[in-house]
Parts: structure tokens; C-alpha cells; sequence
């Protein structure tokens, strides 16, 4: 039986970053993904110019979409819009994710694809998992932690932590990719913000690579209102061309404050299967690599020969409790508790001051601060 101090189950942007600094910091690290690499992701792929910070790398140019987002057209219920200089990385995740699982691998990281965690047993001082090639051959591995990395339909959060889901699917969201030409303006990111196209933050199109991302989230009726979103942005630009690529996601993991979870034991939670989901900033990844990171942080503390043994979770919890508690808090921003655009215009008055000052304020301050101890955006 294989032995590693790290196994990581998920290769995407949170099990990769964690695989990283868990290998450059001395430990034996396997992660593995289901799925064969590169593979596609649904998500925006846009971040903030901090991210370089936390993944500890630099982006290279290849990795990004030929067209760059420099500026945010901003659309109101009412018929008003808005622009402001916004420069954010843009990406596809298949390219850009291959790229941090070879990032980890030449830091020291042993890497499988095709491969799953079919099953797992915690013990005292270790936890037996067993994966799952691409021809079912299963395999027993001994590692002393267990990080999973899988997303909110993760399976090991389900069997430990039922009570996190619904019976429901508790949101979903579409992007239509649209190869055609417009009126729109490849280096900008528009966002809708209106009830009738996204209850839970704005309705969004951007550029990648040539392709427009025409997309919405909403916790019902997702298709319909998918539609009905796109339908109105082909005729709002003079749309003309054809979809050729639909992508959708959904989950039933419950979404109030209460779904933060960051683990049991000897079994961590990053990313998106931890509830790092803050649909007030309308971006993930950026807490989902700061979770990967502090993850690894806290094992290779707690496993430090030098010093008193220590709990990797609770320590884990230690550092994660500025992002937890921003994540929380921001649930109660969130639009998906007002009613109408009525409400939402009136929230938006108040916010968008609130969030312009916010963003300079502490955009200037993460200029000084570590990958570590970031403050996301929107604050």
C-alpha cells in the first residue's frame, strides 16, 4: 500500500494550489482528478489582478484568452448603465488548469487523471482511501490527511455532512457560448443586474478567445431564463451567429450562512465543497486557490518534527476566519433576498457607493499585503 502524507482528491484551481505548497513544503502529495486533463470546466474564468499573489506564480500569457478585460459596463433595472476601468485575468479553465497541475507536479507533486476517490475510512492517525482508474482497477492509499477538493456535489461532504444539502437543486447557472459579431466590446465585462435574468448577483457577458460568453444564474427555471437573457442580449447588440456551446451547473448544497464547513478530523474542505461560494462578489476562485493554499500551510505546521504537535484543522480554521467570515456575512448582501427590481434599485443606491469606496480602499492596501492574507474583492 501506497503512503503519502497528502492525498487531494480534485485537480482543478483549489487542489492544484493546494498540491503545491503542500509539496514545496516538504510533503509526499498524490492528487488526482476524475476526469482526463485538460479538461472543461463551467465558470467565468475571470479573476482580479491580486490572484498572481495567491497561486505564487505568474500567469503566463498563453494560459489567457488573446483578448484582455480592461473595463465593466454596468446595467441597471432601471435602463441606466455605467462604465469603470476593470482589469481582471481571463481565461478558459481547461488551458488554464493544466497549467497549475503542471505547476504543482514540478514543485514535487505526484498527479493522476482519470482516476476518482471511490470510497475512504479515517482512522486515528491516518485515513485509508481508495481510488478508481479509467478501467476500475482500485487501489488503497494511506495518507495522514485528506484534502477534498471536488466541488459542492462533493461526495465525502455528502456522506459525512447530509444535513448541508437540499432536497432541491438549490441554483444552477447557463453560459451559451456564441461565436458570432455585435455590438459588443471584446475587452469589456457587462453585467445585468436584474431580477427577471439573475436572482442571486448580475447576468454576465464577456469575450474569450473570439467567443461570447452569454450567461445567468437563477434558482429555478434556469433554462427559461437563460433564454430569455440571451434573446435579449442578441437584440440589445445585433447579435448574429450561432451557439456552439452550451455549459450549465448545478447544486443542491444549502446556501445560507451555514453551509461554511471546513472539515472533520483529518479531512479539509477548500474551495467550493468548504462553501467558499460568495455569489455578493460573484467570484470563487481566488477563495477557493487562498483555501488550497491554507490548507497546505496548516498541515505542514502541524506536522512540523520541531515543534509540538499541533491539529492541521484547527489551524486551518485559524488562518481561514477572515475569508470564512467574509463569506458569511456577505450571504446577507446577497440580492436573492429581495423581492422585485423595486428593491433591487434601492439596494443597488446604497451599495454601489458602499462597494466603488471598498474596492479603491482595499485594492490599494492588497498592493502591501501577502498572498495569505488578502482581503477578496468586492470587500
Amino acid at each position: 500500500m501506497k503512503e503519502y502524507d497528502v492525498f487531494i482528491a480534485g485537480g482543478g484551481i483549489a487542489g492544484s494550489i493546494a498540491a503545491k505548497y503542500a509539496a514545496k513544503g516538504g510533503l509526499k502529495v498524490l492528487f488526482v482528478e476524475k476526469f482526463k486533463t485538460p479538461r472543461e470546466k463551467s465558470c467565468s474564468g475571470i479573476q482580479f489582478s491580486y490572484f498572481e499573489k495567491i497561486l505564487g506564480e505568474k500567469i503566463p500569457k498563453e494560459r489567457l484568452c488573446t483578448n484582455e478585460i480592461n473595463r465593466v459596463s454596468i446595467h441597471l433595472p432601471n435602463g441606466k448603465s455605467m462604465k469603470a476601468p476593470f482589469k481582471m485575468f481571463n481565461f478558459m479553465r481547461d488551458i488554464f488548469d493544466d497549467w497549475l497541475n503542471q505547476v504543482a507536479i514540478e514543485n514535487g507533486a505526484e498527479f493522476r487523471d482519470e482516476c476518482s476517490l471511490v470510497d475512504w475510512e479515517e482512522r486515528e492517525d491516518y485515513v485509508i482511501v481508495t481510488v478508481s482508474d479509467k478501467d476500475k482497477n482500485t487501489e488503497e492509499i494511506k495518507t495522514k490527511y485528506l484534502i477534498d477538493a471536488t466541488g459542492m456535489n462533493s461526495r465525502i461532504r455528502k456522506k459525512m455532512r447530509p444535513e448541508d444539502y437540499e432536497k432541491r437543486s438549490s441554483g444552477a447557472t447557463v453560459n451559451y457560448y456564441f461565436d458570432g459579431v455585435g455590438d459588443l466590446d471584446p475587452k469589456c465585462l457587462y453585467q445585468y443586474w436584474n431580477m427577471d435574468f439573475n436572482n442571486y448577483m448580475f447576468a454576465w457577458v464577456y469575450n474569450k478567445s473570439g467567443l461570447w460568453v452569454i450567461g445567468t444564474g437563477n434558482d429555478k427555471e434556469i433554462s427559461k431564463v437563460g433564454k430569455k437573457f440571451f434573446e435579449f442580449i442578441k437584440k440589445e447588440y445585433n447579435l448574429e451567429g450561432e451557439i456552439v456551446k452550451t455549459e450549465g451547473f448545478s447544486s443542491n448544497m444549502d446556501m445560507s450562512e451555514t453551509r461554511v464547513h471546513l472539515g472533520e478530523g483529518r479531512i479539509l474542505y477548500i474551495g467550493d465543497t468548504a462553501g467558499l461560494v460568495d455569489m455578493y462578489r460573484g467570484v470563487g476562485m481566488d477563495a477557493a486557490a487562498l483555501s488550497g493554499r491554507l490548507a497546505a500551510k496548516a498541515i505542514i505546521k502541524a506536522e512540523n518534527k520541531n515543534k509540538k504537535k499541533r491539529n492541521a484543522l484547527e489551524i486551518y480554521k485559524k488562518l481561514m476566519k477572515k475569508t470564512v467570515n467574509q463569506t458569511v456575512s456577505n450571504t446577507g448582501k446577497s440580492i436573492h433576498n429581495l423581492a422585485n427590481n423595486t428593491e433591487l434599485m434601492a439596494y443597488m443606491k446604497k451599495a454601489m457607493v458602499k462597494m466603488g469606496v471598498g474596492m479603491t480602499f482595499q485594492n490599494f492596501f492588497n498592493k502591501f499585503r501577502s498572498g495569505e492574507n488578502l482581503t477578496l474583492l468586492p470587500p
